[in-house]
């Protein structure tokens, strides 16, 4: 469960370049629960990914992550709860390892294990069964080097890492926008089968709203700073693309074009 209780988030505050990036937000997400983020750029929808995961601190208010208040511990701590894939594919991953190297890592991150431990018999077939869900051949290049792979294995690697570990949250920062439509597509449904499978709770941030659409149980629409808009569960499944625009337009006075928001 994730609890965001009025946090506020400023960069620069108090100068002429001040920007104010999350202002009174609040946000609870039970266990089990998808949310998808949209709004266009400057919306805070990547600040808010980032003060759950711990790399910034909230000005005002505070993070709880399962009924523990997490707000002031330092990011590494965070991390061992957090799973997370970025907009990189190149960001998640160690291309000078190999995959099951890469694998070992971030099991013993969230357990706070020493990487002497190494790769275990028991631990590597379970990364194989891990890798067979892709169905992208994985699970036969345990011992290839992660730089030999191409944009879309590398992100589902990613997504692997972040997700077989069974963080506490699940953030996933617009992992699909640097990829083709037809990688973009896999990595969509691969996200959807990981967090069904492994019951998660996440947080996806796109610019995409027919993706944002298409996943999750939850949709949240942010601008400049703020939460304007949420739909749940039958709401969010009727709901279409023009739809969102028309909302935000009756809740803004501001005419937004799908451009604006997969900009």
């Amino acid at each position: 469960m994730l609890e965001v209780r009025h946090v506020t988030k400023a960069f620069f505050p108090r100068t002429v370049n001040e920007k104010i990036a999350l202002r009174d937000i609040s946000l609870t997400l039970k266990s089990g629960d998808f949310a998808t983020i949209i709004g266009s750029n400057g919306a805070g929808k990547s600040t808010l990914l980032n003060v759950v995961a711990g790399r910034y601190r909230p000005d005002l208010g505070s993070v709880w992550i399962d009924g523990e208040d997490v707000t002031r511990l330092p990011d590494y701590r965070v991390a061992r709860q957090v799973g997370r894939v970025f907009q990189d594919p190149m960001a998640g991953t160690s291309p000078h390892l190999t995959i099951e190297e890469n694998l070992a890592i971030a099991w013993a991150r969230t357990r706070g294990r020493a990487l002497k431990l190494g790769v275990t018999n028991a631990r590597r077939e379970q990364f194989r069964e891990e890798l067979k869900t892709l169905e992208l051949g994985l699970e036969n290049r345990l011992t290839a080097r992660v730089g030999l792979l191409s944009g879309g294995q590398r992100q589902a690697l990613s997504l692997v890492m972040a997700a077989f570990t069974q963080p506490r949250i699940l953030l996933l920062d617009e992992h699909t926008a640097a990829l083709d439509p037809q990688r973009a597509a896999l990595i969509t449904r691969l996200t959807d089968q990981m967090v069904e499978r492994h019951k998660l709770t996440a947080m996806m941030v796109t610019h995409n709203m027919e993706q944002a659409l298409q996943l999750g149980n939850r949709l949240i629409m942010m601008h400049e700073g703020e939460i304007i808009l949420e739909l749940r569960d039958e709401a969010k499944q009727k709901a279409t693309v023009a739809d969102l625009m028309s909302e935000f337009d009756k809740l803004k006075g501001v005419q937004l074009s799908d451009r604006t928001l997969l900009a």
